[in-house]
């Protein structure tokens, strides 16, 4: 059953922008009602009772229902539950001529907006209840929208929080596990890009224990000489060090990510800068960049500065790290590879000896004169000699070579892609330069010399790393029984071929 549209025939006019139903058996105010308030603005429907109002009501939606509290066939206070139950939002003005004081608290209580009461001799009272009614409709509807649209916006806030702490717990965890430099680098590098949707990102490391100063740019396109210069001025606005700043921007190196790069925009439109401080320690800073102005949010930024704040602390991290490898790996006093590391260098170098069938030669050598300067000047003088000695050893071998301490006044050297035979001529040269070193102690000149043991690699005889090292040893102190400041080289049939200088 189709509503009409007032009892003077309304159907076929065009919807228009509020609906107004009015519920009463007088045909007389239902007629007052529509050709008072029927407008441009406003579409006025008429039902005689409760039962044609609720099938109305089934088809259309109405801003406003003018309810009489006395109908024919229920109450308008139940024709009022019922509506309100059906359509919340529509608004309810509730007519009667035998009005008291209960029935109206009940009407408002059922959620009815006004209160009228018989006879309407007052029309502009009814236009303005009605204007107020619709008002107030409006104004609750926009509230709801408000509120769903607030809704919508914390809860998609609340997705964008826990995306972010997944991503910064995901980084933790990157960053915890990076005990390199350029592992933390990495993980920044791909972290921010993730971020920020950043055409250009630019890493400075400042710190020379970090491999410093240097500049690093990772961008979508080749980046020309004056859009780099504009990454270089947005450098200048961190509080960084400007000679290191300087220094990074000389060693710089352009990563284009694109497989097919585009032409780089004339300028770019968004230039920001982060720094990596931590401890009031500046190592380093990032700067990101997009070619659109505006591209970076305020949250966006923020995360980033707390990503750079996780990465500084990993480079520390990774910084000590170095430290305490460099530590566990050295001999405190002469710097050179420690006795256990000179093990795991040997298994290594024996290895690979093995694998490419290359010779391998080592050395053990001893030095003739600590016992002697230590009985004679004291400890520190002993101490100087060792690092004399560890630095004219460095200084003879080859960059590829390897020296260890091996232990007291003992050192090793390995010797990779070297004979027996080029492994004694190098140790002559550095016997020569020992035995010529001018060692003072004071004023005093006191003469110094060293023993050697040499052994190369026999797989069929050098079970392990142990037994090149014995035989070594075994030759060296040969030497030694032979008068010391020789070379004596190990022969894996047991023949001790002794060397001597002339």
């Amino acid at each position: 059953m189709q509503p009409m549209r007032g009892e003077r025939g309304a159907l076929g006019q065009a919807e228009r922008q509020a609906r107004l139903l009015v519920v009463d058996d007088d045909h007389a105010i239902r007629e007052l009602i529509h050709d008072v308030l029927e407008g441009p603005e406003l579409e006025v429907s008429v039902a005689q009772d409760g039962k044609q109002a609720l099938s109305f009501l089934e088809w259309d939606f109405y801003n406003v229902v003018i309810i009489d509290l006395r109908l024919p066939d229920t109450d308008g206070l139940t024709l009022l539950r019922a509506i309100k139950e059906r359509s919340p939002d529509t608004e309810a003005v509730v007519l009667s001529a035998y009005a008291d004081l209960a029935s109206a608290v009940e009407a408002l209580r059922l959620g009815a907006c006004d209160y009228l009461r018989k006879p309407l001799e007052d029309v502009s009272l009814l236009s303005k209840t009605v204007e107020r009614a619709l008002e107030r409709q409006e104004l609750r509807l926009a509230n709801r929208y408000l509120l769903d649209e607030l809704r919508r916006a914390n809860n998609e806030l609340r997705r964008q929080r826990r995306r972010e702490l997944r991503r910064l717990e995901e980084v933790g965890l990157a960053l915890a596990g990076a005990l390199q430099r350029d592992d933390v680098l990495e993980v920044l590098q791909r972290s921010v890009s993730a971020a920020l949707a950043c055409d250009v990102l630019a890493l400075y490391v400042f710190s020379p224990e970090l491999g410093g100063p240097y500049m690093r740019v990772h961008t979508q396109w080749p980046l020309p000489d004056h859009l780099l210069t504009t990454m270089r001025q947005a450098a200048q606005e961190v509080p960084a060090p400007a000679d290191a700043l300087e220094r990074a921007a000389a060693n710089c190196e352009v990563n284009v990510l694109a497989a097919q790069p585009v032409a780089a925009p004339a300028e770019l439109g968004t230039v920001s800068a982060s720094v990596l401080a931590t401890r009031g320690t500046v190592l380093g800073l990032v700067i990101v960049a997009a070619e659109r102005p505006d591209a970076f949010a305020p949250e966006e930024l923020q995360l980033l500065r707390i990503l750079c704040n996780q990465a500084a602390v990993a480079l520390e991290n990774a910084l000590l790290f170095q430290q305490a490898q460099f530590l566990a790996t050295r001999d405190g006093l002469t710097g050179l590879l420690n006795h256990r590391t000179f093990y795991q260098r040997l298994d290594e170098e024996i290895s690979r000896a093995k694998r490419h069938n290359t010779p391998l030669s080592i050395v053990i050598l001893d030095t003739d004169c600590l016992k002697r300067l230590n009985d004679r000047y004291g400890h520190l003088t002993g101490d100087e000699l060792l690092r004399v000695f560890a630095r004219l050893i460095s200084s003879t071998v080859r960059r590829s070579d390897i020296v260890a301490r091996y232990g007291g006044d003992e050192f090793a050297i390995l010797l990779p892609h070297t004979t027996p035979e080029a492994a004694q001529a190098l140790c002559e040269r550095l016997r020569r330069r020992i035995e010529t070193y001018p060692f003072a102690v004071g004023e005093q000149a006191e003469t110094i010399g060293a023993s050697f043991g040499i052994a190369g690699y026999d797989p069929l005889v050098d079970a392990d790393g142990a037994e090149i090292v014995r035989r070594a040893d075994e030759a060296l102190y040969r030497a030694k029984s032979a008068g010391r400041n020789c070379i004596e080289v190990a022969q894996p049939a047991g023949l001790a071929g002794e060397w001597r200088p002339e």
